[in-house]
């Protein structure tokens, strides 16, 4: 389940870039995909009987995450989708865990055993070179995508502590929903929403609010039940594999020899890190992975 969810998720770029081809801008697939996730994740939830609020003070802190830090965070991440290959918008924002275990540590909320150190140290070395960056990309995209991972790993961090106890799922919602009403919000005095979109357009849309969002989120949740959040989290690095391969296939990105020893070092990582005590010790205090599947 969290590898269909991590497929669900690495496959949203390349709905996007099909997406901009037939005339989608930003800010408006954005307000579709949030708005249709949100009523399709909330129908979900009423009808399993797992629609519950959480207190008060956690709602607002979701409806602020969702309506300041995901509205910034995938603004900057879709936007350079414009400017740069899919692959380096990925390994960009895949800078996220290295900012959020120095943040944890920083603030000492993580022990670190060194066993979590190398598995950390092997993934950022694969994902470089799975990525295979090259020199010749626009600085406005690349800082844009930075500037997604940098907002990403805020958002993780103020979540983890905040939100201790609230249900995933519906901590999900109330993002979606906070989203779906700044980037409306955003959208009506500027007169761009216009979602007369062709039929080819309405699908890519489709698939991301449906697969990449409420699909994938749902799936996640139900594996995140079965193995735990640190193996789940570890897992979702294939989103990464994933989204570079289907970029090389269908955007004519020849993988290299490099590539696949990168990925070679990213899947040992990935095993190394789930046999980690670390895990263990991560949910017994409490850290939760939820933040990091809200969206």
């Amino acid at each position: 389940m969290v590898l269909l969810s991590a497929l669900s998720f690495g496959l949203m770029p390349i709905f996007a870039r099909f997406a901009y081809r037939n005339g989608v801008e930003v800010q408006e697939l954005l307000f579709v995909r949030f708005t249709l996730a949100s009523v399709t994740l909330g129908l979900l939830l009423a009808s399993t009987g797992k629609a519950s609020l959480p207190p008060k003070r956690q709602v607002l802190t979701l409806l602020a995450l969702g309506g300041i830090g995901y509205f910034v965070q995938s603004t900057l991440y879709f936007t350079a989708l414009l400017y740069v290959p899919v692959s380096i918008v990925s390994l960009a924002l895949y800078t996220y865990p290295a900012f959020v275990s120095a943040g944890s540590l920083t603030l000492g909320w993580e022990r670190v055993s060194a066993r979590l150190i190398l598995s950390l140290l092997l993934a950022l070395a694969g994902l470089v070179l799975v990525v295979n960056p090259v020199l010749n990309v626009a600085p406005l995209g690349l800082l844009m995508a930075l500037g997604a991972a940098v907002t990403y790993t805020a958002y993780i961090l103020v979540s983890t502590r905040a939100l201790r106890g609230t249900r995933n799922e519906t901590a999900s919602l109330l993002v979606m929903v906070a989203a779906a009403v700044t980037f409306g919000i955003s959208l009506l005095p500027t007169g761009r929403l216009q979602i007369n979109w062709s039929a080819e357009a309405w699908l890519w849309a489709l698939m991301i609010s449906l697969i990449s969002t409420a699909l994938a989120i749902t799936v996640f949740f139900q594996g995140l039940q079965l193995i735990g959040p640190s193996r789940a989290s570890v897992l979702s690095v294939s989103e990464l594999i994933i989204s570079v391969f289907a970029a090389s296939i269908l955007f004519n990105e020849a993988l290299s020899l490099t590539q696949l020893l990168g990925g070679s070092l990213i899947f040992f990582a990935t095993v190394l890190a789930a046999r980690s005590e670390n895990a263990a010790r991560n949910e017994a205090h409490g850290l939760s992975d939820l933040p990091r599947r809200s969206i």
